[in-house]
């Protein structure tokens, strides 16, 4: 059982220049209550991003043969990524409703901006995508839920 209710989650997107649709998550893993302020509990949030390419038939077919990445060896070759224009994008969100120590209820909100995106044609991706790193910038937000 979750120390907390998940509350909303709606997943962001990226349109890119070369015709691939990324597609992210942001999930809320685990809260940690960190310390006691005059303002409510001061809180870690845990979370991770899942991100889903979707590209396109003829990038499909200048990947096919390549390999899959081991660990992160990849992103250690800078010289093989190419930025790739963010033509379109939405934010990914969740957020939870997490009781606190103190009684409090809190709204955890993440929400994850995609900002630049690169791709290498030199790996592929289980389903056949090239691979694409992206980064992002992370708001956090802690409010008491009303009427708590």
């Amino acid at each position: 059982m979750l120390p907390f209710d998940v509350i909303k989650n709606i997943p962001g997107y990226i349109k890119l220049s070369d015709g691939t649709e990324l597609i992210l998550r942001v999930i809320i893993g685990v809260i940690d209550e960190l310390e006691r302020t005059p303002t409510g509990l001061s809180l870690g949030v845990g979370h991770r991003v899942i991100i889903s390419a979707f590209a396109p038939k003829e990038l499909k077919e200048k990947v096919k043969d390549k390999p899959q990445p081991v660990g992160r060896e990849h992103q250690d070759r800078l010289d093989i990524w190419d930025e790739v224009k963010v033509l379109e994008s939405r934010n990914a969100i969740e957020e939870v409703l997490y009781t606190g120590s103190d009684g409090k209820r809190y709204r955890v909100l993440i929400e994850i901006e995609p900002t630049i995106v690169s791709r290498t044609l030199e790996y592929r991706d289980e389903r056949g995508n090239p691979i694409y790193s992206v980064r992002w910038g992370t708001r956090t937000l802690v409010r008491f839920e009303e009427g708590g």
